[in-house]
């Protein structure tokens, strides 16, 4: 703001009533001004501070609940495992950025291992990777991250008549921290896996909510 009106920040707190010492702690980031005070600065600067709430359809509340669950006190841990179908339904895999939906007409081990001819490090999610096994398809829509889903070739992208449907999700900082290899597989953690299966479209949700108990009892020892 200073910049565009050309202001020095002793004019800057002159018009705004604003020190000049916490104007420079602002820029520099050693002080993060609340909304009040950053709309009192932006008024005085001739701007108008508008809050905007867009849904951003990241995968943050996923690794979010994770960590959560990894800080948690095991006597915390099965509260924090409850609240996996809520946080599934904040990052719903229908609707991630960059999500590409196609026909899964090969076995799930062969679509693997034809993306990982194509150089796309394929990681398996949802009952696959929650089961520990992508040798078969146990999930009404597997999820799997890819580098580059509209990259990814040998796929139709799927209709509303597709018998299979697959999920493509590009691999984010998030998901490489939570996947791991097992065997010669690449898959997410079951945590990950859960909350992608819960948050999947149709009937996997009701599917797969009985095994928020298994994991329970896992984590519970």
């Amino acid at each position: 703001m200073r910049s565009a009106r050309q202001l020095t920040m002793n004019a800057l707190a002159d018009v705004s009533g604003v020190p000049v010492s916490t104007i420079s702690r602002i820029e520099s980031g050693k002080v993060e001004p609340t909304w009040s005070m950053m709309a009192r600065i932006a008024t005085a600067a001739g701007f108008s501070l508008k809050p905007v709430l867009s849904e951003m359809e990241t995968d943050e509340p996923l690794a979010g609940i994770l960590y959560r669950l990894a800080d948690s006190e095991p006597a915390m841990r099965e509260r924090v495992l409850r609240r996996f179908p809520v946080a599934a339904r904040l990052a719903q895999v229908a609707r991630r950025p960059g999500v590409r939906r196609v026909t899964l007409s090969l076995p799930l081990g062969d679509a693997m291992d034809n993306l990982t001819k194509q150089g796309q490090s394929p990681i398996v999610s949802s009952l696959e990777a929650f089961l520990r096994d992508a040798s078969q398809t146990r999930s009404f829509t597997p999820v799997v991250y890819v580098d580059d889903p509209v990259g990814a070739h040998g796929f139709m992208d799927a209709t509303s008549s597709s018998p299979k449907i697959m999920f493509l999700l590009p691999t984010t900082a998030n998901v490489r921290t939570w996947s791991a290899e097992v065997g010669s597989v690449s898959m997410m953690s079951r945590e990950w896996a859960l909350l992608d299966s819960l948050g999947s479209p149709g009937r996997q949700p009701d599917a797969t909510i009985y095994l928020l108990d298994e994991l329970i009892m896992e984590l519970g020892h």
